[in-house]
């Protein structure tokens, strides 16, 4: 017997012979023979009974198979192949089978397998008394347990299995037939199927049936959802789901997804084929679509339509109270933006009416900017326009055109300031509004100003960088009296924070634009730790010669003095962030606040958020509101995870939203129970309850995860 380490250096030696060897006693036969690449520690050759043998780390590959045996006998006469255990054989397609004997044809792609175990794709492990291949396809395994589970000596009994009398495994098709199929959950009995079909682990994708989804819910009750797969080639695919309920709901869920190489396109909905509701026919579509053109434009479709303002909600589909549709071309690149497009609004509030909803067509926005020569400062130009048109109401038609000019200069004493003008021109034509008469509207705005900004830096003696900005920026837009008086559709709510400080105009539209003399001032300090975490704080105010009446008390922005503004923000990356926001004057008090709280932990996570804001009628807002959301995720065990939400109204010490759930996940099976609940209630869907439970399996068409180090061996049973 030849040691171990000598291998590496005789194989080739025993792999020349036996080619040799073969050549002389049968140089008649015309089939490919598996033995011209075969090793072993010993190989020996009876011409008398026309015996090959090989005894030790034997191993013979026949074009992708692969046998490793203890020893091996081929047969010249009967052309068999005895090989003995343990034994090894993978045959390049995912599958690897170990036994402890088999008898097997020259080309290793026939023959008997017994006491073998089948692993695919390693995930996927059968357990058969005896194993049958035939003509390199089919296997087919006798009295079988299956599972994706790993087992050992503390968990002898995997979390499911199934027991079948035959398994025909057809690794052309990558298909799993399973006979007289029971699935069993610890050794309990769950179900019979006589005749069961699944995709092997190694397809990603194929026609079938998913994993079954049971929900419920105070609206409808119980119900249970079994999604379908269907797959449209390499780049396509749908699901289509049945969701029967006990209340007598039926409804038809389908989602679409087709990839291409310059785009994508996405269709999801669903739709009501009987409900005792008077929901029968309802249903809602959603579709997000996107098209790279040779140019670098993108074309893009996003459509939201539902025909019941409350079926989403009442389903679960989703809880938002208005569904935003649109529809365009944009192009960004170097210096230039364009967009244009179409936007649709459907209201789902109990106070709004969707015939007073605008449909806005078309929305143009084009801006580009270059550097000039004369001054060194940067000139941009902008045109857009906008169409409101209602089913009942006013309707507005706005076209724009504007210039901008801005330089930045380095001054003495380290001072930097910055230089800058505007002019805008506006043409309005408003319809079926007693306010305004059929005739053309026009407004021209010019503004001035500059800004000057001392940045001051420092580093302490443990190495901290200490930044400090007093930033003063003025600004003048003069009212021109001959502008005409023209309606407000897209600058109705007005916020002021640090974002918008020191912007030419607060208004987030352009139907608005701030006018007068002001004066934005701000403070900004920065201290970067070296131990990493970063502590920063901005104040800023606006300051003006005379009281604007275009913003409400309510917004901070009145008076000759606005509300004071401040911001603070905490990083430890990437443990810890907070950051604060606050809005408050001194005689208004506090106008806003916000706050958000974010901790990441190995295994805990939390993230909570709180917002304050007062009464401001003007806004739609009579009433100060106040709320607060924490959500935490906690990683309780290796398979074992929580998460929790909680959405409540601080002022009327009500909850308005609770979640929370549990999921369990090992390396064959995820489990995820959810239990939610909806306080809030409008006309057309009441509080509600909902509760989940989701399965998935590992080792079936890729599904599931199998975690590292969680293989085992399976037997009989």
């Amino acid at each position: 017997m030849l040691p171990e380490s000598a291998l590496p250096f005789f194989r080739p030696i025993f792999a020349v012979f036996i080619a040799l060897l073969w050549a002389g006693v049968a140089p008649l036969q015309a089939q490919t023979s598996p033995f011209s690449n075969m090793s072993a520690n010993d190989i020996s050759y009876n011409a008398r009974t026309g015996e090959l043998s090989a005894i030790g780390n034997v191993v013979v590959i026949f074009e992708k198979t692969r046998l490793e045996a203890d020893s091996l006998i081929y047969n010249q006469i009967t052309g068999e192949i005895r090989a003995n255990g343990p034994l090894r054989i993978s045959d390049g397609s995912g599958a690897v089978f170990t036994a402890t004997v088999a008898t097997l044809s020259p080309d290793l792609s026939a023959g008997i397998i017994r006491g073998a175990r089948l692993l695919l794709s390693d995930r996927f492990q059968i357990a058969a008394a005896e194993i049958r291949r035939s003509a390199n396809r089919f296997t087919t395994l006798y009295r079988t347990v299956g599972s994706a589970c790993s087992v050992d000596l503390n968990r002898p009994t995997p979390l499911w299995q199934i027991r079948a009398d035959r398994i025909i495994h057809d690794t052309e098709s990558r298909r799993l037939y399973f006979e007289n199929a029971r699935f069993e959950v610890l050794g309990l009995p769950i179900a019979f199927l006589p005749r069961l079909r699944m995709v092997d682990p190694t397809v990603k994708r194929a026609t079938g049936l998913l994993t079954p989804e049971a929900v419920s819910s105070e609206i409808y009750g119980y119900g249970i959802k079994l999604p379908y797969y269907i797959t449209f080639g390499d780049n396509a695919d749908a699901t289509i789901t049945p969701f029967v309920t006990t209340n007598g709901a039926i409804l038809i869920e389908g989602e679409y997804r087709r990839r291409f190489v310059n785009g994508s396109i996405d269709i999801s909905g669903a739709i009501a084929l009987k409900n005792s509701a008077g929901d029968s026919g309802r249903g809602f579509i959603n579709t997000d679509a996107s098209f790279f053109l040779p140019n670098a434009d993108e074309l893009f479709l996003d459509i939201s339509v539902a025909d019941s303002d409350g079926f989403m909600r009442r389903y679960g589909y989703d809880n938002a109270d208005r569904l935003v549709s649109r529809a365009g071309l944009q192009r960004y690149n170097s210096g230039q933006m364009l967009e244009a497009g179409v936007i649709y609004f459907q209201s789902l509030r109990d106070d709004e009416v969707d015939a007073e909803v605008p449909f806005v067509l078309p929305v143009v926005d084009f801006r580009r900017s270059w550097q000039e020569q004369l001054t060194g400062g940067r000139i941009g130009l902008e045109l857009s326009s906008a169409g409101l048109f209602r089913q009942s109401g006013r309707d507005v038609f706005r076209a724009t055109a504007s210039a901008d000019w801005r330089r930045d200069w380095a001054a003495p004493l380290g001072l930097r300031a910055t230089t800058f003008a505007k002019v805008q021109a506006d043409i309005y034509r408003v319809w079926d509004d007693p306010l305004f008469d059929n005739t053309p509207l026009f407004r021209l705005s010019p503004t001035i100003g500059g800004d000057l900004s001392l940045p001051l830096s420092k580093t302490t003696k443990n190495g901290a960088l200490l930044v400090f900005s007093p930033v003063a920026q003025f600004i003048y837009t003069p009212e021109l009296a001959f502008n005409s008086a023209v309606p407000n559709e897209d600058s109705l709510q007005v916020e002021f924070d640090e974002t918008n400080l020191f912007g030419l105009s607060r208004f987030p539209g352009k139907d608005r634009i701030e006018t007068g003399f002001r004066a934005n001032v701000g403070i900004s300090y920065r201290r970067y730790d070296p131990s990493g975490w970063t502590l920063g704080v901005d104040v800023g105010q606006v300051f003006r010669v005379a009281a604007s009446p275009q913003f409400s008390t309510g917004s901070g922005l009145s008076g000759t003095r606005s509300d004071i503004l401040a911001a603070v923000s905490f990083e430890l990356p990437p443990r810890y962030r907070i950051i604060s926001r606050v809005l408050f004057g001194p005689d208004s008090g506090l106008r806003r606040a916000e706050s958000e709280l974010t901790l990441h932990f190995e295994r805990f996570n939390l993230e909570a958020a709180y917002v304050f804001l007062a009464a401001d009628v003007v806004a739609d807002s009579p009433i100060d509101r106040s709320e607060g959301v924490i959500t935490a995720n906690y990683i309780i065990s290796d398979s074992w995870s929580t998460n929790a939400e909680l959405r409540r109204d601080l002022l009327a010490n009500e909850n308005i939203f609770a979640k929370m759930g549990l999921t369990y996940n090992s390396d064959c099976v995820e489990v995820a129970v959810s239990l939610s609940r909806r306080f809030t209630a409008s006309n057309n869907v009441p509080s509600d309850t909902n509760f989940d439970v989701s399965v998935k399996l590992a080792g079936f068409g890729g599904g599931g995860t199998r975690r590292e180090g969680s293989s085992g061996c399976m037997q009989m049973q």
